[in-house]
């Protein structure tokens, strides 16, 4: 049995960034065709592992990151790239 709780292997998420809420709609009628957004890279590539029983305390500046790599690991926001796995295992219950 692997004594990793979380694994995250490249991860990355990217954000659209419209400069006004018109550009959005222009950017659904032309799909490909041209960019109305500029990207913003929360996170690139990061990669890492906990093993079970391990305490670990993300810091950073303000925007570097962090809750966005919390969301992630929570799967309440999606990754643009790479992969999280949580290995948890659940105890049995008797009744």
């Amino acid at each position: 049995m692997s004594d990793i709780a979380i694994k995250v292997e490249n991860l990355s998420k990217c954000y659209q960034i419209y400069d006004r809420p018109q550009d959005r709609l222009l950017q659904m009628l032309v799909r490909s065709r041209k960019q109305y957004y500029s990207e913003f890279w929360a996170l690139k590539d990061v990669s890492f592992e906990i093993k079970k029983g391990e305490t670990v305390g993300i810091i950073g500046r303000n925007g570097s990151g962090k809750s966005t790599l919390l969301q992630m690991i929570c799967g309440t926001l999606n990754p643009t790239g790479g992969r999280i796995k949580l290995m948890v295992c659940l105890p049995t219950c008797c009744v």
